[in-house]
Parts: structure tokens; sequence; C-alpha cells
């Protein structure tokens, strides 16, 4: 098992409380103090501040109230996990993809039938542990042949996965019980999650970068197999079946200007058929710039 060689930074901010964290109803009731805080910001719009002096309370602010940065990172992590769910959901559910990849299927999350009382709960399983790098790389080798994600990359994001247990069950302290469970940031029993702004602006960097790597390998790994069954001169043919693919992997981040106002129009009026031809120009563009894409990376 790694050794931890990254301190996990901690703001200094003093908070007294009477309430006893170390019972259990005491820990219900500071998460609730937690919750109902972030409702109260200060306000710093008056007094004698200047306008740098503003925003740097503004910026301390944050850590003022603890929940806001580990709550950042909580929701980082819970939208990679989610991101790993949903692109694996929508690449098993291509008819393109399912001709070429015969376990494509095992990507898919599992429904769980419960009684018409527990409607409450999860209706489905994910196929794997979708917060452990491992487990997300033997998922994607298996039905897919890909690994995305590094061995390098593992201690770390197994580490985020456990902040982000401990905000979303522990009130955002370290159990002693956790200390050694990890690998990558070295913390202290009883430290409260709550890193400067910006570590958590770069862990959520770290994490949307990850997200994108995942993305990329899939992306690889599915037009690899793909385009060269689309015959030849396909960027010129543009078959279906590629623009199936371009879309599941969202232009592949390209954006277009639109020529014009956006936004909502009546339908039947002049400027919503104005509106639905530009939209119509900037998929194609998109399109277009997707192809030129693949088409420098995997034509011959």
């Amino acid at each position: 098992m790694p050794v931890p060689t990254v301190p996990l930074p901690q703001a200094s901010v003093g908070e007294w409380t009477a309430i006893r964290t170390s019972t259990a109803a005491g820990l219900f009731a500071y998460r609730h103090l937690q919750a109902v805080d972030l409702l109260e910001l200060p306000d710093f719009g008056g007094g004698d501040l200047n306008t740098e002096q503003r925003r740097e309370a503004l910026q301390n602010a944050v850590n003022l109230h603890k929940p806001l940065a580990a709550l950042g990172i909580f929701l980082g992590v819970i939208g990679l996990e989610d991101f790993v769910r949903d692109i694996g959901a929508r690449i098993a559910d291509s008819p393109c993809i399912q001709l070429r990849f015969a376990e494509v299927s095992g990507l898919r999350s599992l429904p769980v039938r419960r009684r018409a009382d527990r409607q409450f709960k999860r209706l489905d399983r994910d196929p794997a542990d979708l917060i452990d790098p491992e487990d997300i790389n033997e998922l994607f080798k298996r039905c897919l042949g890909v690994e995305p994600l590094a061995m390098s990359e593992f201690a770390r994001l197994r580490d985020l996965a456990l902040l982000r247990h401990t905000v979303a069950h522990h009130a955002a302290v370290i159990r002693p019980i956790d200390v050694p469970r990890f690998q990558y940031y070295i913390v202290q029993s009883g430290q409260t999650i709550n890193p400067p702004q910006e570590f958590v602006r770069e862990t959520l960097a770290y994490l949307y970068r990850t997200g994108r790597t995942i993305e990329e390998a899939l992306k690889s790994c599915v037009f690899s197999v793909v385009l060269p069954t689309l015959g030849a001169e396909w960027w010129e043919t543009r078959p279906e079946e590629l623009l199936e693919l371009i879309e599941l992997f969202d232009y592949f981040g390209n954006l277009v200007e639109a020529r014009g106002p956006v936004g909502y129009a009546q339908p039947g009026t002049q400027e919503y058929e104005r509106m639905k031809s530009e939209s119509l120009r900037v998929r194609d563009e998109l399109v277009q710039r997707c192809i030129n894409e693949l088409r420098a990376k995997y034509a011959t």
C-alpha cells in the first residue's frame, strides 16, 4: 500500500461549539447546523472595507463556512462517478457500438426489483464500483478492451473517494479508523476537511481532467474499431453511424459561435425559423470539425 506523501491542507479557522460531536446525537446536530449555516452568508456590503478587502473577506468566508470547501470536493468526486456511470450507459445503448463490441452491455446498470413501498430506494445497481479506479479499468477492459486510468493515479483517486465518504457520512471530520486508509494525502485523526480555495480549485481541475482522460480513451477505442467498418471515404459519405457517435461524444467538446440572437422564440414566427436554421448550421459545422479531426487521426 502506498505511503501518503501529500499533506491535506487545512485553513486555520477557529470554531467553538457546545455540541459533543463524539456522540451520535451530537454529530447529527452538528451536521444539521452545518447545513443551516450555509444559508447564512456574511454581509460585507457595508463598513469601511475597500474593494480588495471585501474580495479577500469573501474568499476567507468560504473556509469560515466549513462545509463549503469540503462540499466542493464532494461534488467533484460525485460528478466524476456519475460521469463514468452515464457515459458507460450511453455507450452500451448505442446500436452502432453494440454491433462491434460483444460485451458492451456489461456497462449498463443492473435493475433491482423493489416493493411498491420501497420505490424511494435506488432502482438499479452499478456494474462495478465506479469510485475505485481499478474497478473502472477492469470494467472498461472487459467491455471495450481499454483501461483508461493510469495506475499512478490510483492512490489519489482512492483518497478523494475516501474524502467524499467522510463528507457524506462523517461531517467532514477524519475518523481515527480512516487515517491509515489514506494512500496519497497525509491526514490527522479529527482533522476537519476544510482546505484553502486554491487546493479545492486544483483538485476539481484534476477530477475534471481525469474525466476527460476517461472520455478520450473510450472515444479513441470506439472510433478505432468503428471507422474501418464504415467504408471508403467515410469522411465524405458521413454515414449515420458516424454522426451518431460524434453526437454521443458531445462533438468532441467543440463549440461554434452562433450568428444573431439565441434563446426562445415563438414557434411559427420568422425569428423561430431563423434560429432553427442557425442551429442546423451550427450542428453541421460541429460535425465537420469532428470529421476533420477523425480523418487526420485515422484515415490512411
